[in-house]
This record gives C-alpha cells, sequence and structure tokens, in this order.
C-alpha cells in the first residue's frame, strides 16, 4: 500500500482531488456511459470530463459518516474512499486479459489523522501493477503507466504548496 502524509488539513487534500478528477462534472457520467452507442461517444464523453488530467470521479463512500451513526458519536475523524479511474485505460488493460477488470478502477483512501496530528491528513491507495498481475508484459507495462499517473496526481494534491 502507498501512503502519503501531508501537513495540508483534509478539506483541502479532498478540494485537490475534487479538481483532479473533476468531481463536479462527471456526476452524470455513468449514465452517459450507459447511453454511448460508439467508440467516439466513449472516447468524447471521457475526454470531456477528464479534460486535461488522467483520471475521472466514479463514486465515493464516506465511513466517517456511517461510523458516526454506528457509534451515536460526531467525533470519528473524515475517512473518505473515492473510486476514480479512466475507461480508456481499462480497455487497454482489458483488451489484453479481460480478468485485469476485476481490480480497476482503482480507489484511495484519504484520512484526517487524529490525535496530535488532528490537522494532518494521509492518503492510502494499491498501485494498479500490485493488483493486475497478469502474466502479460504489455498487460504490466500498460498498468505501471497508470502507477505513474497516478502517483503524479496524488503528489500534486498532497504537496505543502504549489496547487
Amino acid at each position: 500500500m502507498v501512503t502519503y502524509e501531508t501537513s495540508l488539513p483534509f478539506e483541502e487534500v479532498i478540494a485537490r482531488l475534487d479538481i483532479e478528477v473533476n468531481k463536479a462534472g462527471a456526476g452524470q457520467f455513468i449514465l452517459r456511459l450507459k447511453n454511448a452507442t460508439t467508440k467516439k461517444d466513449l472516447e468524447d464523453l471521457v475526454h470531456g470530463v477528464t479534460g486535461s488530467n488522467d483520471f475521472l470521479y466514479f463514486l465515493e463512500m464516506n465511513h466517517h459518516k456511517w461510523l458516526n451513526v454506528y457509534h451515536e458519536a460526531e467525533s470519528t475523524p473524515p475517512a473518505v474512499v473515492y473510486t476514480i479511474g479512466n475507461p480508456i485505460f481499462a480497455e487497454t488493460f482489458m483488451r489484453r486479459d479481460v480478468r485485469a477488470g476485476y481490480n480497476i478502477p482503482p480507489r484511495l483512501m484519504v484520512v484526517q489523522n487524529s490525535g496530535s496530528d488532528a490537522k494532518t491528513t494521509t492518503v492510502f491507495y494499491h498501485l494498479p501493477s500490485s493488483l493486475v498481475v497478469l502474466d502479460d508484459e504489455e498487460l504490466t507495462r500498460a498498468v505501471k503507466v497508470v502507477d505513474e499517473k497516478l502517483e503524479e496526481m496524488i503528489t500534486r494534491v498532497t504537496a505543502d504548496s504549489g496547487y
């Protein structure tokens, strides 16, 4: 598991991540994806949402919210899992081996640290190449490119300055 620690507050990391994956523009993506009928429709849709970035937002799970309900508390530090991806990357993998689709799209978790580190944030994720382990060199190379793109995005999102 890859771990990035940052002195940025949770809200800032989430705000940056939302921009990187165009959360605001991805709201109708799944519905529009279901209605695509050609390769061009799919590519235009993906490029229209990702713009100059590599990944788009699919969904999130706010674990802290249900934990607060379960524990009848409001003190659970924020912990959110994002599912992000790019169907064009996925097609590259699945063209080689459909089983690669089992572990894509990637997920990452953003957690507000607790205790004395409460103003800091940690981002966790698995390298796609550690999950898509199949005996195919071309597939492995393609997945490693996505590893690099994911690392570049998380580095930007967690950078203490310069975003």
